[in-house]
């Protein structure tokens, strides 16, 4: 049977922003959906409606022409919509089938005899009985899957779903929506990767500012029309040139290493680099497998022995992170909301976190609020964040926006190297672009990035050269122009 949704004039209002704006949209089983849009677009709302976490203002929502009244996930799961989020939502410590049971009535045995018929039908090998832990991501997001399946859902979203899988993952879930789409499920899937919805997609809708601005079939479009429509207007082209050669080395890492007490936390073995000035390097690895403990370890966040770091022929391994930001060091840590900002405060009292302790903040030992807010006004119009107000909280800012107010403050003080982690995680195609050009600028001026990432095509766009992380471990370090993205997802499962 064929399977029709229709979305018919659906409004939702928040104070100050109308996040959907009598939205209409008509899906059809058989095809795949991309549903794109930048941060503040109102695809998240219109998908939030979908799966019941949202209730709309107005407008309706139907399914094979029947009226749907969704007002909680529960109500989407017994209407037979079925959703994958971008964070997984498992519980770690107990096995896969414990997970795929928790929310169902059904018999434990016949349950797990539908469990294991998906799994034959769509070659998923999973040990059903080990704790989540020790699955890869890909295998998460197959768990994931297969809980929704058991409740064979007509209509199957899928939110940012390969954002912390390999190359050779990506093509598996593609086989899989492939298959799921001719079997007459209907599929909505939302990205930011262009590249992803040209090579899965049938049909692509756009979002802009809470409406609907354009419905196409995929083969009318290419990368460059895509993001354009998404951002209003035309994107300029981006290249990173080749790095000048240069020996003066700016960071060396000696036989760096990490044990935690945390059984959720990744070991670090022997982590052996060095980075030149005005270098990019690299570091890729699916998550789980390091990296933000090497991020940690890197900003001080956690002590090393003192002689693992040298940066400027001096050993700083024992310092924090003020100290290292003393040495001319900066940080963008992959959190923006958590790590990086306190949401509840304002905007200039942000721009001061990482610079507290500077003289140009203080008069005869007393703040200076006036001192502050200039120089944040500065890193406002800098770094092209998209607001006036330096008294609004962080917490209002979009995701692109926050994220050029954290880079713009660690780069206002010009330091030799940048540390930043993910810097463009869950941002739309305009942020994204703002950030790997500000990024590309500062390699130009002969200051270094280590860039920590799970997004191979970032990676291979603005590195100079690229190692992989792998259970703690790094690889060698390689000349970017000869690594592809398959060589990447082959090193990042952990492959020699």
């Amino acid at each position: 049977m064929n399977t029709n949704l229709k979305i018919s004039n659906v409004t939702k209002i928040y104070p100050g922003c109308v996040a959907n704006d009598n939205v209409s949209l008509e899906f059809n089983s058989g095809k795949i959906y991309a549903l794109l849009g930048e941060n503040g677009a109102g695809k998240s709302t219109l998908v939030k409606i979908l799966s019941g976490v949202i209730i709309p203002d107005e407008g309706k929502i139907y399914l094979n022409e029947n009226n749907l009244k969704l007002n909680s996930p529960l109500d989407a799961k017994k209407n037979d919509i079925g959703m994958v989020f971008q964070h997984f939502n498992l519980f770690e410590t107990l096995s896969v089938f414990e997970n795929l049971i928790i929310d169902s009535d059904e018999q434990r045995e016949s349950l797990r005899e539908k469990i294991d018929t998906i799994m034959k039908k769509y070659n998923f090998s999973i040990d059903l009985d080990i704790p989540v832990l020790n699955l890869s991501a890909g295998q998460k997001q197959k768990v994931e899957i297969i809980r929704c399946l058991i409740r064979s859902p007509k209509v199957l979203i899928m939110d940012e779903p390969t954002s912390v899988l390999t190359e050779q993952e990506t093509s598996e879930l593609f086989l899989s929506l492939k298959k799921f789409s001719e079997e007459g499920i209907l599929i909505i899937y939302i990205t930011h990767k262009l590249k992803e919805v040209m090579q899965l997609c049938d049909e692509v809708a756009v979002m802009r500012r809470g409406k609907l601005v354009s419905v196409s079939e995929i083969k009318n479009e290419n990368i460059e029309s895509l993001a354009n429509k998404m951002v209003g207007q035309n994107l300029k082209t981006i290249k990173k040139k080749k790095a000048k050669t240069s020996s003066d080395q700016l960071i060396k890492i000696t036989n760096l290493n990490f044990t935690s007490e945390d059984p959720f936390e990744t070991n670090l073995m022997d982590i052996n680099f060095s980075v030149n000035r005005g270098e990019c390097l690299g570091i890729a690895g699916i998550s789980g497998n390091g990296q933000s403990e090497l991020f940690q370890v890197l900003s001080g966040e956690i002590i090393s022995e003192k002689n693992s770091i040298e940066f400027n022929n001096n050993y700083i391994g024992d310092l924090s992170p003020q100290e290292r930001r003393e040495y001319l060091m900066a940080f963008s840590p992959e959190d923006r909301l958590e790590q990086a900002a306190i949401p509840q405060m304002k905007i200039f009292e942000n721009v001061a976190l990482n610079n507290f302790k500077s003289s140009n903040f203080f008069n005869n030992g007393l703040i200076n609020e006036n001192k502050i807010k200039e120089h944040s006004k500065k890193i406002i119009s800098v770094f092209n964040v998209n607001t006036d107000n330096i008294e609004l909280k962080s917490q209002f800012l979009s995701g692109g926006n926050l994220q050029k107010l954290i880079i713009g403050r660690e780069l206002i003080t010009s330091p030799d190297l940048l540390i930043c982690f993910n810097p463009t995680w869950g941002l739309d195609v305009g942020a994204i672009n703002y950030i790997h050009e500000t990024l590309i600028k500062i390699n130009e001026q002969n200051k270094s990035i280590i860039l920590i990432s799970t997004d191979t095509d970032e990676l291979l766009k603005l590195s100079d050269k690229i190692s992989v992380i792998h259970k703690g471990k790094l690889s060698k370090i390689m000349n970017a122009e000869e690594v592809t993205s398959e060589k990447l997802g082959i090193l990042m499962g952990g492959a020699n």
